[in-house]
């Protein structure tokens, strides 16, 4: 079945789309650091290009905070200003999310694992309800940021963005709401013989054309 998917994507896509799929399933993107997992969804729902603009944001602000030490977890970011962070991402919804994910994360995690918190959290999160699930009540979240948290905490699913919709609709079968797109997003990884994570960042890596750019981090 992986050879369908193969004469979809290629050999190259399909290789890269495994690497990033293994990282979050491992809960070692972004070195397994929740608060730069928590960064990358909040910037990448805003719809600035994930590899040239979202990814570099992420390591800006990992190379001034997190590697300087000044922000090591969640619990940290209340030290940052929201003047501050509008410097660097000219966006408030992503200070007030942030804030708000990071608050979550800090008071329900208990040790020095944050990651671990995560996952429980994507674990146990429901998409087809999220509403009422305490991140995704946050002002600012909807089901696409909800859907990549639980995809970079560990969990196999997919994320109903535009872009995934699209390439869906165009190849498959055309899917209306978010919902339809995650269905079916699952019953077209299985067919293909992927992961459904895999398959998203398949999908992002064809649609975005920079393979040759794209480093996994």
């Amino acid at each position: 079945m992986k050879n369908n998917a193969l004469k979809l994507f290629g050999s190259e896509i399909i290789e890269e789309a495994a690497g990033f799929a293994r990282l979050c399933k491992t809960g070692r993107r972004w070195e397994g650091k929740a608060i730069l997992i928590v960064l990358d969804a909040c910037l990448d729902s805003t719809g600035l290009n994930y590899f040239t603009v979202v990814v570099p944001k992420v390591n800006y602000f990992r190379e001034k905070y997190v590697n300087s030490g000044m922000i090591t977890k969640c619990s940290d970011f209340k030290k940052i200003s929201q003047r501050e962070l509008l410097s660097m991402f000219k966006n408030k919804r992503v200070w007030y999310v942030m804030k708000r994910m990071c608050g979550f994360i800090a008071e329900t995690d208990n040790s020095v694992d944050e990651m671990k918190t995560l996952k429980n959290w994507a674990r146990n999160a429901d998409p087809f309800n999220f509403k009422k699930d305490e991140i995704g009540r946050i002002k600012g979240v909807g089901i696409n940021t909800f859907q990549y948290l639980r995809i970079q905490s560990g969990i196999d699913t997919i994320m109903p963005d535009k872009i995934i919709m699209r390439w869906i609709s165009r190849n498959f079968k055309t899917v209306k709401t978010p919902y339809e797109c995650i269905l079916e997003g699952n019953k077209i990884s299985e067919s293909l013989g992927i992961s459904k994570t895999e398959l998203c960042w398949a999908i992002w890596i064809k649609e975005s054309g920079e393979l040759n750019r794209i480093k996994v981090e």
